[in-house]
């Protein structure tokens, strides 16, 4: 707490004056970060994005960089509190989401850099790069038949958590389930 009263409007207008605005050429080829991800049982994986050089708008065919899989962008947009406020484009400097109907959870990762297929960049984005896990464990449903439904939740949580790998195993006792591997013991 302040000993000074501070209103709202001059919060807001320092920030503008003294943050500057995000930089960017929309001339240059796509470049766009992931820097989260959810799923939407209607969009697929819904990947937020930071656009740093280039613009991006439906139609466009993206890839991105990690692993080359191809997509077609069915919307673009940005933030509103509690809900996506869709757009015609995003351009170099803005921060928002694209749905691609990207419905192989594998296909996206935290960190990778979205580029045009058409025009694309020559470097990703530095800093991405695969997490190794340290801590491993076997998960397995309790019920058999719950076995997809857990590969199903396995992939939902590591559109989020990038640490996270799993692979199919059996186990005689078990059955079907998965050798999950954690960066450490608290995201187990």
């Amino acid at each position: 707490a302040t000993t000074k009263r501070l209103e709202k409007t001059d919060i807001l207008e320092d920030i503008i004056k003294n943050i500057p605005a995000p930089k960017g050429d929309e001339n240059k080829p796509t470049t766009a970060l992931i820097f989260d991800c959810v799923y939407d049982n209607y969009k697929g994986a819904v990947a937020y994005i930071r656009l740093f050089d280039g613009a991006l708008k439906k139609g466009d065919k993206i890839i991105t960089m990690s692993n080359n899989a191809e997509f077609e962008i069915t919307e673009v947009g940005y933030f509103k509190p509690g809900e996506y406020a869709e757009t015609d484009k995003l351009q170099a400097g803005d921060v928002g989401y694209i749905a691609a109907s990207i419905k192989n959870l594998s296909d996206i990762h935290v960190g990778d850099t979205i580029t045009l297929k058409e025009n694309p960049t020559k470097e990703p984005m530095p800093g991405y790069k695969k997490v190794n896990p340290m801590v491993y464990c076997g998960l397995y449903p309790v019920d058999g038949s719950d076995y997809e439904n857990l590969k199903q939740a396995l992939e939902k949580l590591k559109l989020n958590d990038a640490a996270l790998e799993f692979e199919a195993e059996t186990s005689t006792a078990l059955g079907f389930g998965f050798r999950c591997g954690f960066l450490g013991l608290l995201h187990l």
